[in-house]
């Protein structure tokens, strides 16, 4: 008989095959490993700097509005040169700026000198300046209004929309149309006031380190924060409204309560400096060119204690690692510069030190998962 053969691979054959595409594999997915890890810290970038953007968009565009009644601006001077501000201060409207520290070179101090780069630009790391201001939009449309919600009992939404007011030209009509995008249905247990001003202010809160993110003592690592924004609506004119919410119709337990919650979106305190609230009242643009605000000295303002800006805030960027506020004084030709005196304060003549020509805003935020910081400076004249 003949010998019959089959063709096939051999044992060794079928090994080194196994081997190769093993090989193989393990290639393709190091490549496919190595192109995810690339593809996720790209996102990381784009996300800081997307998040950086909105954070820059909103920033400017609040102080590129008016701050003050008219045309009024920072930086205006008279014929010799010499700062309005200072000579004429504002009738409506403020804008303040804290430092709470002098720069140091030590790691741990909350404004710091960290060096030179290559290129000789300094780098600073600040957690301790805050920005406070009016913002005043101009236009009739709604989009030009700062709206915020009021929800509470109906006769208390009842008694705010319906006090006279300078601005009432409606027998029986309260608050101004014109600062009401919605008007208040009688009986409803939500309103919406609108206004073209509010107080706006910035801070940092403390949230962990880049070590321990969700430890806000943490002592490892550099401390984080988030950047906050505080918005608190005004009425432009506030006639009749700091008559309606007294003693003994409210109790100071409960003016305090509703400066919390119903109006926790408007500028309004229970009598400020009060141990025993007898009212709530509200604030005007004019009222804050006197200090009379939410925060009447931002020299002692703890962003961790004021239960006042935590029903108005809104989270604007996590994982902060600095936010420095700088000014540039008017009359100078320097670079911006700390705030001297630590506080600048338009509404309070011991911090109405003069004009200024802008302000430079610098916001340097940091990726836990990539372990990279991305920064943005703001520069914006007034």
């Amino acid at each position: 008989m003949k010998n019959q053969s089959r063709a096939g691979f051999t044992l060794i054959e079928l090994m080194v095959a196994m081997a190769l595409t093993l090989f193989i594999m393990v290639i393709l997915s190091q490549a496919f490993v190595q192109s995810l890890e690339a593809f996720s810290q790209l996102k990381a970038i784009g996300d800081m700097q997307s998040n950086l953007r909105t954070a820059e968009n909103l920033i400017r565009d609040d102080l590129s509005h008016a701050h003050f009644e008219g045309s009024r601006r920072l930086s205006d001077v008279n014929a010799a040169g010499q700062s309005r501000i200072v000579l004429e201060p504002p009738q409506e409207g403020f804008i303040a700026v804290r430092q709470s520290s002098a720069l140091s070179a030590t790691v741990t101090a909350p404004y710091v000198y960290e060096g030179d780069d290559n290129y000789g630009i300094s780098s600073y790391r600040a957690t301790d300046h805050y920005l406070y201001m009016t913002v005043r939009r101009k236009g009739n449309r709604q989009e030009n209004f700062f709206t915020t919600a009021l929800n509470g009992q109906p006769a208390v939404l009842g008694a705010f929309f319906t006090p006279q007011t300078a601005y009432n030209l409606n027998p029986g009509v309260e608050l101004p149309v014109a600062t009401q995008t919605f008007p208040y249905v009688a009986g409803s247990s939500t309103g919406f006031y609108s206004s073209q001003w509010a107080e706006v202010a910035y801070y940092l809160r403390r949230t962990g380190s880049t070590e321990e993110p969700a430890n806000p003592a943490s002592t490892i690592g550099t401390p984080t924060f988030s950047l906050y924004r505080a918005q608190l609506v005004m009425a432009p004119d506030r006639t009749g409204l700091n008559s309606v919410f007294t003693t003994p119709a409210y109790s100071g337990a409960n003016l305090v309560a509703l400066s919390q919650t119903t109006f926790g979106g408007m500028s309004c305190q229970p009598t400020p400096g009060a141990a025993a609230p007898t009212a709530l009242s509200f604030f005007s643009p004019a009222d804050a060119a006197l200090g009379q605000r939410v925060i009447p000295n931002l020299a002692s303002f703890d962003p961790n204690t004021d239960a006042r800006v935590y029903a108005s805030e809104t989270l604007l960027l996590p994982n902060v690692v600095s936010f420095q506020v700088q000014i540039m004084p008017v009359g100078t030709n320097v670079n911006f510069m700390d705030v001297p005196g630590f506080v600048y304060d338009t509404a309070l003549p011991a911090y109405r030190t003069g004009g200024l020509k802008a302000l430079q805003i610098t916001i340097r935020i940091f990726d836990l998962k990539t372990r990279q910081s991305r920064q943005v400076s703001i520069v914006q004249d007034l």
